[in-house]
């Protein structure tokens, strides 16, 4: 049963995930952050402040881009998929770990496939087809260390992408989320599924068992008619019909947004909560409607363009982030400016899109996309491309990709 859940009221609500997915927009690749095991594209390990483009793919116009903890992909308008990073478990999809990718590299398994999006998580790569079909590939798992995130009924790891079975038939995704060593996908039905490595209860069935396949989460979804779901490190979290936000998994960096009950004790490395549990924020706070989960933290983005944030080893509670929602930061004045179209979290930064196509950091460190001489920690900042618009923003751990238009 869920933890103080309330059921949300009449038919399920339309499935609306604010991440983009490739579209008829297509644009340049920019990146920024840290470098190691080339995850920016360069072929080097030299760490990038401000975002640049990816000489290799300046003359591809993208339609989408995800980044992970050590790789990253982007999906051409021209539906080609590429990746590049790190390829010890195969999570490049380039038919061998030894296989390497300095630079952005063809997926040749993908070509023909109609992918429109895709999600990185630490170990392993999700990509999702214009029918609903799901691929994956890279760490499936070990005897030692329990299921990867790849749902084929097994623990094998792979180099080339395949089809996940639950899906493609009557079952279609309308959105996939890789993390550590689990995913997510939710269908066109607002049906959300659950799968991998069930250690800290980060899959949300109440227990910390693994899932070699995708199980729906019948018993403990249904009754919140998600809107969207999204899948960090070791925790996981959902948007219910009723603008109320879910969360469930690993609390060590307080990144679930409410102190565990029970026989364990808050921010202590082994807190867990196994099943969905709704996440307290303050009073009229408002209904939520969007949520993105990096590897220590999570975000929400409200009904009035305002983003509250939390974990990160920073904040142990809904914390409203300065500018947000028309408001005024304290020390810089510098705010959110336009209808928040795009949120996403990385390990120590946040950053924003707005439907007018400016985009906004907070945090720390080379993701924020910013020179060092004019980066401010924990301050909200414009990051800004000679006035032409970003189309999608993503984040890794310590990266940021921005798709800008040509």
């Amino acid at each position: 049963m869920l933890r103080g859940a309330a059921k949300a009221s009449g038919a399920k609500a339309a499935v609306r995930c604010f991440s983009s997915a490739a579209g008829a927009a297509s644009g340049v690749l920019h990146i920024c952050g840290t470098a190691e095991y080339n995850k920016l594209g360069f072929g080097d390990s030299q760490d990038r402040e401000a975002p640049v483009p990816i000489p290799a793919l300046e003359a591809t116009p993208i339609a989408h881009v995800a980044c992970g903890k050590y790789h990253s992909a982007a999906v051409a308008a021209d539906g080609s998929v590429y990746a590049w990073g790190l390829e010890a478990s195969g999570q490049l999809g380039l038919g061998s770990r030894r296989t390497k990718a300095h630079t952005p590299a063809l997926v040749e398994a993908l070509s023909g496939a109609g992918v429109t999006q895709l999600s990185c998580g630490s170990y392993h790569t999700l990509a999702r087809t214009a029918e609903g079909e799901v691929y994956s590939w890279g760490f499936g798992g070990s005897f030692f260390s329990g299921a990867g995130g790849l749902g084929h009924g097994d623990r094998q790891q792979l180099e080339t992408p395949k089809v996940v079975s639950a899906f493609g038939g009557d079952v279609r995704a309308a959105y996939v989320s890789g993390g550590g060593y689990h995913s997510l996908a939710v269908d066109r039905e607002g049906g959300v599924w659950s799968w991998g490595r069930g250690e800290w209860g980060r899959l949300g069935f109440g227990d910390a068992s693994d899932r070699l396949e995708p199980e729906r989460m019948d018993e403990a979804c249904d009754d919140l008619a998600p809107t969207v779901a999204r899948a960090g490190e070791a925790h996981s979290a959902c948007v219910a019909g009723d603008g109320q936000l879910y969360t469930w998994g690993r609390n060590e960096h307080w990144q679930l947004g409410y102190e565990v009950s029970g026989l364990l004790n808050s921010g202590q490395s082994f807190d867990a909560q196994q099943e969905p549990a709704p996440v307290p924020l303050p009073e009229g706070a408002g209904r939520v409607v969007d949520v993105a989960c990096g590897e220590l933290g999570t975000a929400v983005l409200l009904e009035d363009d305002s983003v509250w944030m939390w974990g990160m080893r920073r904040y142990f509670e809904p914390t409203l982030l300065p500018g947000s929602g028309g408001r005024d930061a304290a020390d810089s004045g510098v705010r959110v400016e336009g209808k928040v179209a795009q949120l996403e979290v990385g390990a120590s930064h946040v950053a924003i899109r707005t439907d007018g196509g400016r985009a906004y950091t907070f945090g720390y460190g080379t993701p924020l996309g910013l020179p060092k001489a004019q980066r401010k920690q924990w301050e909200l900042a414009e990051v800004t491309f000679d006035g032409r618009k970003v189309l999608q923003i993503a984040c890794g751990s310590n990266s940021t990709a921005f798709l800008v238009e040509a």
